[in-house]
């Protein structure tokens, strides 16, 4: 006799796709609080911090804020590759070179073009740059059958490498000695709210993302794109390019990660550094996730995460923890999610064959 083991869907009333991640929320904190005591710090004063940290005040909010930006933009890009059956694992690179190529083109223009035309023109090369970068490896996979995880993974050390060259080369600030760093931005985005560090990129994200929700929903083409990633062959029987309909997921979820690198450039740090990416490509897949890949649902989904990353270092700073305790606090958060999702929503049944 042998035991199979089959892996089988379960179906939950909608409210429990809100229960799960509050519920998982506070396991991870729980667990978090745990790991303070055992260091020596007081859990309370910790989460206390955190709080204050990302909810506590109209700043602190506001700050939350320009921190989902990136994640909502990489979010709903992932989440669009996904419903087509791509998993585009290289955000963080289209990241990267999104930002490098928004640096490179302000700093061309910024001295000889209005400052809204050289932010616009970043904006446009920054989405191209990190579509063909996304683009590249699903031609190799529609057209040479290579795995776009493998492809996407080596290219994301590629940019890190290029952007490393590019800081040590032509993108090096003059005025800069200890870190390699680009020169200073002059044009970079208006603030949504004077005094505040909320920037146009924010408003960008949110429309984007209510514009991926109307087409992959509202409309013929987004039908046929999500029939494609749930049965591919059904797609291919109906008629649907479905290679074409996997290079553009590729190019839409690269086109949105270039997006996010050039908003950080532009609204949070006016300048190019090596650590601008420090893993936020790899955090959006989990915000994607928690969004179930849906785009109305990334937007609470990236302001959680926002509220996290932002939390996390007011309560390093409040506690004195290790930067690598800290994060290893906001990766139990990470990580109970992901484990929920896979004991909530799917169930484990044994097969007994004779």
């Amino acid at each position: 006799m042998v035991i199979l083991l089959k892996v089988e869907e379960r179906r939950l009333p909608k409210y429990m796709f809100m229960v799960i991640p509050v519920v998982t929320f506070g396991l991870a904190f729980l667990i978090g609080a745990i790991l303070m005591y055992w260091a020596g710090v007081d859990p309370l004063s910790g989460y206390s911090a955190f709080l204050e940290g990302s909810l506590g005040s109209p700043t602190a909010i506001i700050n939350s804020l320009v921190r989902m930006t990136p994640f909502l933009f990489m979010a709903v890009g992932i989440a669009f590759s996904n419903r087509v059956g791509v998993l585009n694992i290289g955000a963080e690179g289209q990241y990267i070179m999104g930002a490098i190529m928004a640096t490179w083109v302000t700093l061309i223009f910024q001295n000889i073009t209005h400052p809204a035309l050289s932010i616009l023109l970043s904006l446009i090369v920054a989405a191209i740059v990190g579509a063909l970068w996304a683009m590249f490896a699903g031609a190799l996979k529609v057209y040479l059958g290579v795995n776009e995880i493998v492809t996407t993974v080596i290219m994301n050390w590629l940019a890190f490498k290029i952007l490393q060259w590019l800081l040590r080369g032509p993108l090096k600030s003059p005025e800069s000695e200890m870190w390699p760093m680009s020169p200073p931005l002059k044009a970079h985005f208006p603030y949504i709210i004077p005094g505040t560090r909320l920037h146009l990129g924010f408003l960008i994200a949110l429309i984007l993302a209510v514009a991926a929700y109307y087409f992959l929903f509202k409309t013929n083409l987004g039908f046929k794109f999500r029939v494609t990633g749930s049965s591919p062959e059904v797609a291919t029987y109906a008629g649907y390019d479905v290679k074409k309909f996997v290079l553009f997921s590729m190019a839409f979820s690269g086109a949105m990660a270039g997006l996010a690198g050039a908003s950080e450039v532009l609204g949070v740090f006016h300048f190019l550094y090596e650590g601008i990416a420090v893993g936020l490509g790899y955090t959006s897949i989990i915000v994607a996730l928690v969004g179930k890949n849906h785009p109305l649902a990334i937007i609470a989904s990236a302001f959680m995460f926002g509220v996290i990353y932002n939390g996390v270092v007011f309560l390093q700073s409040a506690t004195g923890l290790t930067y690598t305790f800290s994060k290893a606090i906001e990766g139990l958060i990470y990580l109970f999610f992901i484990v929920s999702e896979v004991l909530v929503l799917y169930r484990i049944r044994t097969i007994k064959v004779r």
